[in-house]
This record gives C-alpha cells, structure tokens and sequence, in this order.
C-alpha cells in the first residue's frame, strides 16, 4: 500500500511555514531596527564627543581672546607701541603659565616680524595660523603636535580697528582632556587618551601609543583596549562609526577624534565609552523578541494541531468508511457515520455535512444498487430467454452447446442439433398479422416442449425458428425417433381464436461426437440441413452431409445473379398460347419466366426456379412478372386482341403477401385493362396450406373481375 501524508500535516506544515516565514520577517526587521538604534547611539556619543571637544576648545581659546584684549584696555597700550605691549606681556608670563599653563608665547608685529618669543621657536605651521589672523582680523585657534600635542591660538591685538601685533600662544591639552573626561563621565563611564598612530605593527596596540599623561593603571586598561581592536578596523571606521570591543567581559566603544592641525601628524584623542550595560540590553531585547517569535510560532502551531487533528481523524474515518460503500455495506456504513459525525446542531462544520452528503449518497447507491439487481436478472433473463415464449434464446443455446461439445471427451456419446422452422409462417403474419403469428408461436414452443427430454434443450432463436438440442445418444439413429415425433406434433392443426392454422414444420439435423466441433459451426450445419429440408415442402427432416455446402454455396451465386439479372433485364416472358381444343381458336397464353444469361444462354426454368424459390428473391420475382404480364395484355389488346386473356402462375409466398391485391388493383388500373382477361394459377398445395384463408384471397380476387385456376393438376404436385 502507497504511503501517504495526512492532510492536517500537509496543512500544518504550510501554516508552519507560512508563520514561520512572516515571525522571520517581523523577528528581521525588530532586530534590524533594534541594530539601528544601536549604530545610532554610537553615533549619537560620536557626535557628542565632537561636539564637547569643540566647545570647550573653544571656551579655553575665547577665555586667552579675551584675557589679551583686556589686557590692552587695561594697561592703555598705545597703538603701534610694539615695546610695551612686549613688556606687558613679559611680566604676565609667571600669570599665564600657572593660571592657564601658556608654555610658549609669541608677538608678532604687523610687519609679521617676531618681535617677542618665550618659549621653543615659532613653528612653520604657526606661521600659517598668523598669516591667517592677520588677514581675517580674528582669533585663529588650532593644535600642533610635535613630540606632545599643544593648543595653539593666534589672537589679533586691534587698535582703532586695525590689526597692529598678533600674539600667539600654546597651552598643554590637560586642561582640555581633563574638561572632556569630567564631561564624559558624568554621563557614562568613559576614559579619554591622546594617542598618536604610527603605519608600523602588527596589532592595533603596536600602531597606536599613548600621547598623554595617565595613571599606570589607565594605561595598562588603555594597553588592553588598543589590543583589542581587529586589525581590519580601519582609521576611517573608527573616526566615523566607531568600533565595539570586548575587554575583560565588558563592551566597550572606542572612537577616535582627529587633531586636524597637521593632516599627517597621526595624532588623535581616543574616547572610550563603557557600553556594556546598554549592550546586555541590547541583547536581553534580542532574546526577548527572538523568544517572542518562537513562542507565537509554537502557541500558533499548537492551536492548529489541536484544530486540524479533529478534522484529520474525520478525514480518515470518512476515507475508511468509503470502501464500505463499494463492498456495498451500507448498513455499516451508516452505522460508523453516525458514531463518528453526530455532533450538536450548533457545532456542525463542513465535515459534518460532507458526512451527511456521504450518508446520502449511500441511500442512493443502496437503492441504484437494488435497481441494478433487479435490472440485471431481467437483462440476463432477457440475454438468455425469449420475451415471448419464455424459452432460451440464442445466447443460452450457444453457451449450452458450448458446455455439451466441451464433456464429449469425458463421454462415449453424441449430441445433435435439431433447426426447426414452422413451414409458411410468413404467410400467417401477412394474412391475420403479427398477433396471431406470435400465438402460433408460442403454441409452436410448447408442442416442441412436450416432446424432448428434461436434460435437453430448446430454445427460441427468433421468428418461426426454434432449436433444440438433444445430448447423450448413443447412435445418430436415434435422432430420427426425435424428429419423427416433433413432425407428429404438428398433424393437429392450431386453434386460435376460431381460426385454425394448418402449420408444419421442417427440421435439419447436425449430429457430432467430437468436442473440437464449433457451436457456431454445428448451427449453421443444422440450418443449412434445415433448408434443404424446407424443400420437401414441409413435414421432413434431413441430416446435413458436406454436399450440401455446395448446394447452398451455389443458392447464394445464383440469387446474386438472379438480382443482377433483374437489374439488367436478363428476365424475360415466354408467352404459351392457350387454344380451345373444339374451334382451335385462340383464347389466350401463359405467361412464363425465362432467363437469358449472357453467358449461359437461356437457363431452363428447373435449374433455377426450385432453388429461387424460398428465397427473398423470389417475391421480387414474382411482382415482376405480373407487372409484366399485366403489361403484355394491354399490349396486346391495344393491336385488336381484346377477349385474350393472360394467365400468370401465383407462388405460394405470393398468394399470401398482403400487398398481392393492392398490387393487383393499381396494375389493372395503370394498363386500363380487363380484369376478366387476368387469369391467376395456383397450386393445390397452396389452396391446402391455409383453406380458409386461401378461400378468402379467391373470393376478393375474383370480385375484382379476375379468374382463378389450379395449375399443375395431375403432374404430381396435386394431391389426388
């Protein structure tokens, strides 16, 4: 058996996706948006840490602005007094350097000359700053790294708003970093070096040394931090993002700000911002949504488990119930269903109903199911019975004949088969119709009946033709005993509704010992005997012999050609003159049928008369040549010989056609002639067959003028 997967699971394991997919997407973008405001935050103490340094770097330079334009105001320095403004300076340096530690001093006059240094010497890049100052008319402030880093401002000293001195001074970046590390740590717990890089070294703490005066302790913290840092941390990244780094199980932020006096002086002040409880969290929200997802994804999954498992085991009781229905056990069907699906009105859902509809639908199969079985024996008892006489038809001889054939190698006898057809049947149904021609039927099977044995067999095979077939002889003679008796049945004639049918039968007899022998090839033996028996016009039986087959083959060829020759006008009429004996005069002919083959020539009327005559053919034949003859006569009265009458000979099937009179009428009436000089012959043996029927015919022909005559008498055909 085919392993399948149950429709819950397909279902669940969609949903799961589906969710699965969507707790992704949301878990995705809360902890993409929770990485953002963490860049952000970075970014936001980056920017803080820039904007701080600036402001106070500012605050430091305005605070020596305006310490030097006091100081003119104060000591009311004439302008261009370059020499008092020195001296005013000079005893100012004990002031400058333990108030705001100014290390160096320099007074440059408007010819840009120093004209006052205290201090190292003026460096080139200064020189730049003073350019600047002297151009701008304003303070110019910036830091110049050598071996430390220093703060330079240039200032403008103006008189009457002219620039006459610029006064330059350095001041150590302590104050500075002292400023920046009390304002960080007042909001976070950060420390602040001045480091310098350098393009050497293999790790982050080989490329970058400290700058500033710390503590032992800082530094060795300060040491840990450098080393923590990847290499692939660029400068670049750690000036604008900043890099997070992990020392003795804490988060740290590390930023570098850059000391933009020289581009390639390699000094930086290095920020780092203890962020290890904003990183727990960070994290701790992490898993909080992480957790979250995984629990909805889980409750969700348990919700539709629950939902879909009912609906699951009723999928598969109704899929187990199902074959009852096609082993056609309906009441346990019903039984099941109702066990399994009967449930309060209120909580009825799709599968209640499909298990109503299947119920359903099984009434409607239990009652097509009855049906069928009554439909089905009336079909096999129409298959294998005649509707008329209740007796077998062909299917069952034929399954019959094929189980006898197929014992008569387990025995030492024979079987025959025995065609029966009633002789001039046809003749009741044309003459008192199809009513009383199914009641000589009926009567024709039960005489039959009477005669056989109850281990043998007859059977209707439609119209007139009855077989029957007779087991376990001995020998083939015993056959004639049979047929002897059936024909015997027949002497009596049948009463039927006060008509009286004269009916006798012809049999053909196909005897075999031997089980190879064909059902379909011992019939159509027995029907071809059965024909040749039909030529001893009636009451006779024959055996089949193999001649036979040569008789019938001919038959057919010669029927082919007899319709052939119709077609072509091969037929003609002989016409024998009838003279009266005491004047000699003519009185009249007799038209008889010639044929005038092309290449046979004429062919004399025995050869093919007798074998046309139970034929189809024959009854076309036979209008023929009346309308012929009729033809002939108002031919011939037409040239003066109007009292010559025509005599036309009447076959058996002929006389009793129904259409013979109606043909007869509308021939008299199209050639306009006399019906008094239309003779009509007919053989005793047809008078005989049907006398009441046959004396009924006469009368009506007679009324329409014409004359009857009985041919043949004394030639043997007659019965004397």
């Amino acid at each position: 058996m085919q392993k399948t997967v149950s429709l819950s699971y397909k279902v669940l394991a969609i949903m799961l996706l589906v969710v699965m997919f969507v707790c992704s997407l949301v878990v995705g973008l809360l902890l993409y948006q929770a990485a953002n405001q963490e860049q952000q935050l970075n970014q936001t103490i980056l920017s803080r840490d820039v904007t701080r340094y600036h402001q106070f770097s500012t605050l430091l330079n305005e605070r020596l602005s305006v310490w030097v334009e006091g100081l003119k105001y104060i000591n009311d320095i004439p302008p261009g007094n370059t020499t008092e403004l020195v001296d005013t300076f000079r005893r100012a340096e004990d002031f400058l350097l333990l108030q705001w530690d100014v290390s160096n001093l320099w007074v440059i006059d408007n010819q840009q000359q120093l004209v006052y240094q205290q201090g190292e010497y003026l460096p080139d890049d200064v020189l730049a700053m003073v350019e600047r100052t002297f151009a701008e008319a304003r303070p110019i402030a910036g830091v110049h790294c050598h071996v430390m880093c220093e703060q330079i401002v240039s200032i403008p000293v103006m008189i009457n708003r002219q620039t006459t001195n610029v006064v330059v001074m350095s001041t150590s970046l302590q104050e500075l970093l002292a400023l920046l590390s009390e304002a960080t740590q007042g909001a976070s717990q950060s420390d602040l070096v001045l480091v310098k890089h350098s393009k050497g070294g293999n790790s982050q703490s080989d490329r970058y040394f400290i700058n500033s005066m710390v503590s032992e302790k800082q530094e060795r913290f300060m040491r840990d931090i450098l080393g923590a840092i990847p290499p692939s941390a660029s400068k670049t990244t750690l000036i604008t993002n900043g890099h997070e780094v992990n020392v003795n199980g804490r988060a740290y932020l590390i930023t570098l700000l850059p000391l933009y006096q020289h581009k390639s002086n390699g000094h930086y002040l290095m920020f780092t911002h203890d962020i290890h409880e904003r990183k727990q969290a960070y994290k701790s929200q992490n898993r909080i949504i992480f957790f979250g997802g995984v629990g909805l994804v889980l409750t969700f999954v348990l919700c539709m488990f629950v939902l879909l498992r009912r609906y699951a085991q009723k999928l598969s009781v109704l899929a187990n119930m199902l074959p009852l229905l096609a082993q056609k056990r309906f009441e346990e069907f019903k039984l099941q269903q109702k066990r399994s699906f009967t449930r309060k009105k209120w909580l009825l859902d799709e599968l209640d109903t499909l298990g109503e509809a299947a119920v359903e639908l099984s009434d409607k199969l239990e009652s097509l199911d009855q049906q069928m079985t009554v439909n089905t024996a009336k079909l096999e008892k129409m298959a294998m019975f005649d509707s008329l006489t209740g007796l077998p038809n062909r299917n069952m001889m034929t399954f019959q004949i094929n189980k006898q054939l197929a014992a008569l190698h387990r025995q030492q006898a024979g079987m025959a088969l025995l065609f029966i057809d009633l002789d001039n049947f046809k003749k009741v149904n044309d003459s008192h119709g199809h009513h009383f021609g199914d009641e000589v039927v009926k009567l024709a099977g039960e005489r039959l009946s009477r005669v056989i044995r109850e281990n043998d067999l007859i059977a209707r095979f439609g119209g007139d033709e009855f077989v029957i077939l007779v087991t376990g002889l001995d020998k083939v003679e015993q056959v004639n005993i049979v047929a002897d008796k059936l024909i015997e049945e027949f002497v009596e004639p049948m009463r039927i509704s006060e008509q009286t049918f004269y009916i006798s039968i012809s049999i053909g007899v196909a005897y075999t010992s031997n089980s190879k022998t064909r059902a379909l090839e011992l019939m159509r033996q027995a029907d071809t005997a059965m024909y040749e028996a039909k030529l001893e016009r009636g009451s006779s039986f024959r055996f089949f012999n193999s001649s036979m087959n040569q008789k019938i083959v001919k038959q057919v060829e010669l029927e082919n050609e007899a319709r052939i020759a119709l077609k072509e006008q091969q037929f003609f009429l002989a016409l024998q003159p009838q003279i009266e004996l005491a004047s000699k005069r003519l009185t009249g002919f007799e038209a008889l049928l010639r044929w005038n083959h092309p290449q046979r020539g004429l062919v004399p009327p025995g050869d093919f008369l007798p074998m046309l005559e139970n034929t189809a053919m024959m009854s076309e034949l036979d209008f023929w040549v009346m309308e012929k003859a009729i033809e002939l006569l108002s031919r011939l009265a037409s040239n003066g010989y109007r009292n010559v009458k025509m005599a036309i000979n009447l076959s058996a099937a002929q006389f009793a056609n129904s259409a013979l009179l109606p043909y007869l009428m509308e021939l008299i009436e199209l050639h306009k002639v006399d019906a008094r000089n239309i003779e009509l012959e007919l053989t005793e043996t047809v008078l005989v067959a049907d006398i009441e029927r046959a004396v009924e015919v006469i009368q009506q022909i007679r009324a329409l003028g014409c004359k009857i005559a009985v041919d043949d008498f004394g030639t043997g055909y007659s019965s004397l």
